[in-house]
């Protein structure tokens, strides 16, 4: 556990207008980061009223500044979020068709670049019908993570039931106040800053600064080449009780579960991972981890970390879960931040080695749109290029990311919520991206992917598929298999 320490909004030392606080270096590694924007669906049972629903929205955006704010950067290119002149937050209402259509509007909000120097960086759709329908939040992930949207569709069916309670501007706080100081003499540290600040000073010789046109052409361009796809593994209560006694009889948590499950399923399908890619990156909520308190501002605050991690045909699946859950439990406990290690990097340096240099191969075509694109492509010694290089190499073959089980109200006046959706991201160098959450007695877990849109290459679709209900299977579930992606 780690000591709760008071929140305060960071008196901004700068003299931009309306400036809430600057962003720490994990948050603007999301910043220009398209691919990773986060949606949390609630679906709702009950006839959902528009302007109850606006004016909900508008409560919670008033308590949470982040939810109505934009970028603006000082001389130094510092990023600082804002609350000045920034537009309302859109709300997006479609008629409900299917259970499915919801993430069709989640696609639909994938092709809609962010404006982080307008803002707000975040949008809500409602998918409607007077039976049932589901309000999706969709954010970039540099103003929160999952657990921050969950607790924001909370807080927006509070006030929707109560729309006369009074609310107040909760300060968002920033991660770098919670994360461990590491202690002590390390030459790994000295080392690291060492380079560090070699590739710094390197990058300011000749640096290059993202701007909106930049990032449009990159988001245009992949968005044309790539959609997002999910497969859904959906527990009924009835279904989660039973899993959650298996998980208790192996002395296993339910995402060690689920982890493990994947993890064999797709050995089965589509064979190991390759060696650079058997790693497991886990991130976990800091707000469960105070001493006391309750961190409820809207935010990124999650801890992160990197384990290797093979998984052993030659074990059982409960022994293979009990492997990988005694890790995280371990990492967790020690509050392992070694993912979220950024400080020292200069932060312009953060934009163009994880949200410039990795789209050249992948989508060229966009970086003979602008000059800036242009420079920065043909410029072979960049340092981002080697930098981003490493980082795409020791990306993991499995992330997953687990909001546990939230103890949420199930009834809002007349409506009740009946499970969540997490939907992190997708990425092509990234085989198993997992988001999962619990609410009302359900379970439901999203493998993420992503499908190229030529039809020159196969879809990964049916393998996805598989892989989910496998792993149903090794959970004990096999008469759910189907072969819908629901």
């Amino acid at each position: 556990m780690i000591e709760m320490k008071q929140i305060k909004q960071n008196s901004p030392t700068t003299d931009l207008l309306g400036c809430i606080r600057r962003l720490s270096n994990v948050e603007r590694l999301f910043l220009w980061s398209f691919q990773t924007n986060i949606a949390v669906s609630a679906r709702i049972v009950g006839d959902v009223k528009e302007e109850k629903l606006e004016q909900a929205i508008d409560m919670v955006c008033r308590m949470h500044p982040l939810t109505r704010c934009r970028i603006t950067f000082d001389e130094h290119h510092d990023a600082w979020f804002s609350g000045d002149s920034v537009p309302r937050a859109a709300l997006r209402i479609v008629p409900r068709t299917s259970d499915s259509q919801w993430f069709d509007e989640l696609r639909r909000e994938y092709q809609v670049p962010f404006e982080p120097e307008v803002g707000p960086l975040i949008r809500f759709v409602l998918v409607h019908s007077s039976e049932v329908s589901e309000l999706m939040v969709f954010s970039e992930h540099c103003i929160c993570d999952g657990t921050a949207l969950a607790n924001l569709i909370r807080d927006i069916l509070d006030c929707y039931a109560d729309p006369k309670r009074e609310v107040s501007v909760i300060p968002p706080p920033v991660i770098t106040d919670y994360l461990q100081k590491k202690d002590g003499f390390s030459i790994s540290t000295i080392i690291g800053s060492f380079f560090i600040n070699r590739y710094n000073n390197q990058w300011l010789k000749k640096p290059y600064y993202i701007s909106q046109e930049d990032f449009n052409e990159i988001h245009a361009a992949y968005w044309e080449k790539y959609r997002y796809s999910i497969a859904l593994l959906q527990l009924e209560p009835e279904e989660s009780h039973d899993l959650a006694a298996r998980c208790r009889e192996n002395g296993v948590t339910i995402g060690s579960a689920i982890a493990a499950a994947f993890l064999a399923a797709y050995y089965e399908v589509i064979g190991p991972l390759p060696k650079s890619k058997r790693t497991v990156s886990t991130p976990f909520d800091l707000r469960r981890h105070f001493k006391e308190g309750n961190i409820d501002g809207f935010c990124f605050l999650s801890g992160g970390f990197n384990f290797p991690f093979v998984y052993d045909q030659k074990k059982s699946f409960w022994k293979n879960a009990a492997d990988l859950h005694r890790i995280i439990q371990g990492r967790v406990k020690a509050l392992d931040n070694s993912g979220l290690d950024m400080e020292s990097f200069n932060p312009t340096l953060i934009d163009a080695f994880f949200n410039l240099a990795p789209y050249i191969k992948n989508v060229q075509n966009a970086f003979n749109k602008t000059e800036n694109l242009s420079a920065f492509a043909s410029d072979k010694k960049n340092v981002a290029l080697k930098i981003s290089n490493n980082v795409v190499a020791k990306l993991p073959g499995l992330t997953t990311t687990n909001l546990g089980r939230l103890d949420f109200p199930e009834v809002y006046g007349n409506l009740r919520l009946d499970r969540l959706f997490l939907v992190p991201s997708a990425g092509e160098d990234i085989p198993l991206i997992i988001g999962g959450v619990g609410v009302c007695g359900r379970l439901t877990f999203s493998l993420n992917y992503l499908e190229q849109n030529s039809s020159n290459n196969p879809s990964p679709t049916r393998d996805m598929i598989r892989i989910r209900n496998i792993a149903l299977e090794y959970l004990g579930f096999p008469e759910k298999a189907n072969e819908s992606w629901m």
